[in-house]
């Protein structure tokens, strides 16, 4: 669930006010794990699968629309 509303973060000079929220954390910054050769292999024949099986779906289904639209159709 996100924040309602947004909190901006700026280095500011000075000491801080006395009633200032003071965020004293430690950052790291976090990358997203580099993909493997094999891990993109797995990715690409993933995709080629989706493609393949998108492929092989529409003729079928557009034969099966064009019998139901003959069904439909005036003699």
């Amino acid at each position: 669930m996100g924040r309602p509303e947004i909190i901006e973060l700026r280095e500011a000079e000075g000491i801080p006010p006395a009633d200032a929220r003071v965020i004293d954390v430690k950052f790291n910054e976090v990358a997203g794990a580099r993909r493997t050769l094999w891990g993109r292999v797995k990715a690409a024949l993933q995709a080629l699968l989706w493609a393949a099986t998108v492929g092989f779906l529409i003729p079928p289904a557009w034969v099966l629309l064009h019998r139901i639209g003959d069904m439909f159709r005036p003699l």
